[in-house]
């Protein structure tokens, strides 16, 4: 019974909150042909954390993510948007670490200077962001909780989308703008979530709600009797971009999803989520989508995604920000301020070795001659596969399979070996760029 509850709380609960408007006269009228996109920020707060024990501890679980100098790195995004001055700034989800109000009220006032040249940020959440029950803030050796991301919250920290939206739906989130004659924009919340205050762990899998596929259709059906293209933003992805690692990161009801695009025919969808750069056609070849998920802004090189429309081409192009440019510029002398990019990498390139290490430890692999030129494989494969740099030739393949270290993992860790082999053999599309005629 108190299952049931919970997914009823869960269905329904946006009816409450929510407000459904259809206001067709509304219109977004950009400045300029250019959007940024940029996905999985995980912000928190520099006033919810001090470098004692326990915040220290959560950096040794944090994937790769750099947590200590995220003010500076999106201070440097917003300086580099405000000479840009594109027309919006797209965010795909897990704007926070783990759904802070804080962190959203801190993050939105790093993002304030860049809407005073024009740039607008349309934002939808993902996973960690709405009454997450791992919201904390971290002193000494000690977290308490705090306050959580509600749907109110969400839409007042990032109002633009919310409106410049032509329709927003009741039952989730998601709305939708007009960009221009040729395009229309549709950002999807596909977010499962309570509707209070949670104590639990933020749920990683997705799905799109019956009421807000109809609403979709909805949305889709007056793009394609004015004879508009829809681009659609969400969290959660579409496709499988790994086969080793999707569950929790695909909608639970992609299928019914691809589905209702290719009848509309929508040639394009944007998501996160996985914090890997990957652009992939959809791999049964059944339609003509093209998923691209862009690097979490939070790891390896601060990527974001450069999107231009123009009435006969939708282009994209992965650009990432150099904070070593920016510190030298604003003169800030700290090490892993002016040798940020050095600091990213090595951050990122540790996480997968301490992956490797603690696999074959776990196997009771003690040979230090094993484990360094395993963990060093594991953590190169790794990098370039989570930055899109994973267009390996056919030679280097076979180097790679050849080597000492790939088969020591065979014999240790066999999954570490699937997951090498998954990483260098994506031979789909290219992941830094991508051209769609529409």
């Amino acid at each position: 019974m108190k299952k049931m509850l919970t997914i009823l709380l869960i269905l329904f609960g946006f009816v409450l909150t929510g407000c459904h408007t259809s206001t067709e006269a509304n219109q977004f009228e950009p400045k300029n042909n250019t959007f940024w996109i940029a996905t999985d920020i995980h912000f928190i707060a520099p006033s919810l954390h001090d470098d004692g024990k326990e915040f220290q501890f959560i950096k040794g679980t944090a994937a790769g993510k750099d947590l200590d100098y995220q003010e500076e790195s999106l201070t440097a995004f917003v300086a580099k948007a405000k000479k840009v001055k594109p027309a919006a700034i797209i965010l795909t989800g897990d704007l926070t670490l783990n759904g802070e109000k804080q962190s959203a009220k801190e993050m939105a006032e790093i993002l304030a200077p860049v809407k005073k040249t024009g740039t607008k940020i349309l934002a939808i959440p993902g996973n960690h962001d709405i009454f997450d029950g791992w919201a904390r803030k971290y002193q000494g050796d000690t977290k308490e909780r705090i306050a959580q991301i509600s749907p109110t919250d969400f839409k007042e920290f990032f109002p633009d989308g919310y409106k410049l939206a032509t329709s927003t739906d009741s039952a989730s989130l998601s709305y939708a703008i007009k960009i221009d004659k040729k395009y229309d924009f549709i950002f999807l919340d596909t977010n499962e979530y309570p509707i209070q205050t949670s104590r639990a762990q933020p749920h990683t899998g997705g799905q799109v709600k019956d009421e807000t596929l109809n609403w979709l259709e909805k949305r889709l059906q007056i793009a394609e009797s004015k004879n508009k293209v829809p681009i659609l933003f969400m969290h959660h992805n579409l496709f499988i971009h790994n086969p080793l690692v999707y569950k929790g990161y695909v909608l639970s009801n992609a299928q019914t999803l691809k589905s209702l695009l290719a009848k509309y025919q929508v040639p394009v969808v944007f998501s996160g989520h996985i914090h890997a750069q990957d652009i992939m056609k959809d791999p049964t070849g059944k339609t003509d989508i093209t998923e691209v998920v862009t690097s979490s802004f939070a790891i390896a090189d601060h990527a974001y995604g450069e999107l231009k429309l123009t009435p006969g081409k939708i282009s994209y192009h992965r650009q990432t920000v150099d904070v070593d440019a920016w510190a030298k510029e604003n003169k800030m002398t700290a090490k892993n301020l002016s040798q940020h990019n050095a600091y990213l990498k090595e951050l990122f390139f540790k996480d997968g070795q301490r992956l490797a290490y603690q696999q074959l430890l776990d196997q009771n692999v003690r040979d230090e001659n094993i484990l360094a030129p395993a963990a060093k494989l594991v953590g190169e494969v790794n990098y370039n596969y989570f930055t899109g740099q994973d267009d390996y030739s056919s030679k280097r393949r076979e180097q790679i399979k050849q080597s000492f270290a790939y088969k020591e993992l065979g014999k240790y860790s066999p999954f570490l070996q699937k997951y090498i082999d998954s990483a260098i053999n994506d031979t789909n599309l290219a992941d830094q760029k991508l051209v769609i005629k529409p």
